[in-house]
């Protein structure tokens, strides 16, 4: 059965064999097999792409390698999606399609070469220019093999296990097995390097474990040594929802009523400081990001966070992340970011996650009359006093 858009009834299919679109040109098959056959008693998820030919695959290198070598040549840019847009001028500067020869050419390549002609662009089709466009731009600034689990809005978070199958929480399905694998150790930590380098923090054997942020805000985590993991470098990525879940989505899912929501508008018009507290994955910044159009629009926003999450519509928000570095003195660290806050005379001050010493921070902020946001991990209201008052907040 296909799916343009996935609902949530989608769980009761049976047998479950179904197709539904993740993000042009991105689709995913959802199988679940038989007891009997391999794979039996799992639910199987495919990332269906554009997949290229081999003879596509000798025009991708060599476009490729064109692309490189006029990349000194191509105007500069401050933005991924400036970069994109003159990745793609530049593709269709150095491919032409054979209809605009007037010919069919039989074989593809560097026709050029065979006329005699000094041309670096490459005879293609229509068809033949949107895949490698696809496959070029996903390789040089997306996400590389993982494009199509980062596409899929219905997948939550990510597992990567050495060379195992990528495994990832899906909404509907709960846990399911990927088609997508790294086979190579080799391949898998050039991968994480260049991945980490992108980011803004670079991962070695001497700094193993970063936490960070994909350019489309998803959170990750790298455990890169052998010897720190023992199953090859792992990797987890926490998806970040493009669009704000609002506060009317979570009365309807049962996520909590009206009546609570109505009481923390109350509290946020009011001034009240407010601690979202709960286990992992329990949906602490989701909800964080749903009470926040509670706030008067009209006044000053503070966010500290490790990993970009928040996400504030106010027109005045001043948003800080933590920097990392093996410098001292250039490190800045979330006890910094609270301190600078107490000068900047936020109405509401936002805490990414309080994990540590910076929560005796926060703390003295609401005593100073700055209303703090904050999610905290605890399974209780028991456990989160306990660790409040013990070791290393010390409230």
């Amino acid at each position: 059965m296909y799916y343009g858009e996935l609902d949530r009834d989608a769980k009761k299919e049976r047998p479950l064999n179904l197709i539904y679109l993740a993000k042009e040109p991105i689709f995913v098959h959802i199988y679940e097999p038989p007891a009997d056959e391999e794979g039996g008693g799992q639910v199987l998820w495919f990332g269906l792409e554009p997949q290229l030919t081999e003879e596509e695959e000798n025009i991708r290198r060599e476009l490729t390698e064109t692309l490189l070598q006029e990349a000194p040549t191509a105007p500069s840019f401050t933005t991924d999606n400036e970069f994109e847009t003159i990745l793609r001028q530049m593709i269709e500067r150095y491919t032409v399609l054979d209809s605009e020869l007037g010919v069919t050419p039989r074989r593809q390549g560097r026709m050029w070469e065979m006329l005699g002609m000094d041309d670096k662009r490459l005879v293609v089709n229509q068809e033949q220019r949107t895949r490698l466009e696809y496959i070029v731009i996903r390789d040089l600034i997306r996400n590389g093999p993982l494009e199509p689990l980062l596409s899929d809005e219905m997948l939550e978070d990510i597992h990567s296990i050495g060379l195992k199958h990528v495994h990832m929480d899906h909404k509907v399905f709960g846990m399911v097995t990927s088609n997508i694998r790294f086979r190579e150790r080799e391949i898998l930590s050039r991968f994480l390097r260049a991945m980490s380098e992108r980011i803004g923090r670079p991962v070695s054997d001497n700094k193993p474990i970063i936490d960070g942020a994909l350019l489309d805000g998803s959170r990750i985590n790298i455990i890169f040594s052998d010897d720190v993991s023992m199953l090859g470098p792992s990797f987890t990525i926490r998806k970040f929802a493009e669009e704000t879940i609002s506060i009317t989505q979570l009365i309807a899912w049962g996520t909590i009523s009206s009546q609570v929501a109505a009481y923390i508008w109350i509290c946020l018009e009011y001034g009240m400081s407010v601690l979202v507290s709960g286990e992992t994955a329990s949906g602490k910044t989701t909800t964080l990001n749903a009470i926040l159009p509670f706030i008067d629009h009209n006044v000053k926003i503070y966010s500290a966070e490790d990993t970009p999450e928040v996400k504030v519509r106010h027109k005045i928000w001043q948003r800080l992340v933590t920097r990392s570095s093996k410098n001292e003195e250039s490190r800045v660290e979330m006890f910094d970011l609270l301190k600078a806050a107490l000068r900047s005379r936020p109405r509401y001050i936002i805490i990414g996650e309080i994990r540590g010493v910076e929560g005796a921070t926060a703390f003295q902020a609401m005593q100073t009359g700055h209303p703090v946001i904050a999610t905290f991990h605890a399974s209780s209201i028991v456990k989160m006093i306990q660790r409040f008052t013990g070791d290393p907040i010390n409230v």
